[in-house]
């Protein structure tokens, strides 16, 4: 039992990182190779390496070699549903917030 809780916690530790959210969101939408996605968020393709190593160890990502290079696809979605579930709950309770900033400032915003 504590073994699994371990276990989750590893994993939930993987996935609490911004850059490495930012990356399974781009790998949900199909596969791609390290300078693609460093591109596509801006940072350095050895920021982008490290994360997908991570990623890729914790078995969440696969990489196969093309040509010269590596691409890396999302297997196992369950920590982008995850992170999907978490992103409409904040969204949900920040519409809520708003709702009641709105009220209390007499409905104005």
């Amino acid at each position: 039992e504590r073994a699994v809780r371990e276990v989750i916690a590893a994993r939930l530790r993987v996935i609490a990182e911004p850059t490495r959210i930012r990356l399974m969101g781009l790998l949900d939408q199909g596969d791609a190779g390290v300078q693609e996605l460093a591109a596509r968020l801006g940072t350095t393709h050895q920021n982008v390496s490290r994360h997908l190593g991570v990623l890729h160890q914790a078995g969440m990502v696969s990489r196969r070699r093309e040509g010269t290079g590596v691409r890396y696809s999302l297997v196992d979605w369950t920590g982008w549903w995850l992170v999907e579930q978490i992103a409409a709950s904040a969204l949900s309770r920040l519409d809520e917030l708003r709702g009641v900033l709105s009220e209390q400032d007499g409905g104005g915003t």
